[in-house]
């Protein structure tokens, strides 16, 4: 079975797509998260696990296109999210994984892969793979890319999502290449979260930056 990505999103029903957080827990701090909110100010990340019972209730109405994205979560932290992968294979579903962590091996990767060959997966990697843990604390993104490369060996759709901050913004080209090298799909990302002018992050050139 082979799903036309493109054509899905054109065609799909937006009452019947959903967004997914598939549950409350990452391995990242990330600056500009709200699970920083909550951490700072001592209180409970909200949310749960999402279970594959519910998983393919939700499938049972929601069947025209499902993203997992997390808001306060990663959703590779989902012990299920294979499972939730054979779902929407065997039901047709256009899927799309997001996803920043690198809290899991290769193997488990593949197996999510595997599950789902039709579905996007798209990896938060904000900077070469070396640097990218200035922002998104606690990610290996070496590891991360390997893992993006292997599944592009796997015939996989794999997109890099470049966020550009001040410390990797004379990096675009170069990652640019590396994604054209291994046949990535770059997306290159303009934020307007910052704290204000003298924010770290906040990447020098209004150019580089979105505006709101």
């Amino acid at each position: 079975m082979t799903i036309s990505f493109e054509r899905s999103l054109e065609t799909a029903d937006r009452k019947r797509s959903i967004v997914i957080d598939a549950s409350n827990k990452c391995s990242l701090q990330c600056h500009g998260c709200i699970r920083k909110w909550y951490k700072d100010n001592k209180q409970k990340v909200p949310g749960e696990t999402l279970t594959l019972e519910n998983f393919i209730k939700l499938t049972n109405y929601y069947n025209s296109f499902v993203e997992f994205c997390g808001q306060v979560s990663d959703v590779t932290m989902n012990p299920y999210l294979s499972d939730f992968l054979k779902v929407t294979y065997d039901k047709q579903i256009p899927t799309k994984v997001s996803t920043a962590a690198s809290y899991r091996g290769s193997d488990w990767y593949i197996d999510c892969f595997n599950a789902n060959p039709d579905a996007e997966w798209v990896f938060g990697i904000d900077g070469m793979p070396e640097e990218s843990h200035w922002y998104r604390k606690g990610q290996d993104g070496e590891k991360l890319f390997d893992i993006m490369i292997k599944g592009r060996e796997m015939d996989m759709r794999i997109a890099w999502q470049y966020i550009i901050f001040r410390y990797n913004q004379s990096s675009i080209n170069e990652a640019k290449a590396l994604a054209r090298h291994h046949g990535i799909i770059f997306e290159l990302n303009y934020s307007s979260r910052w704290n204000g002018d003298n924010d770290p992050y906040k990447p020098i050139g209004d150019e580089f930056v979105k505006h709101i």
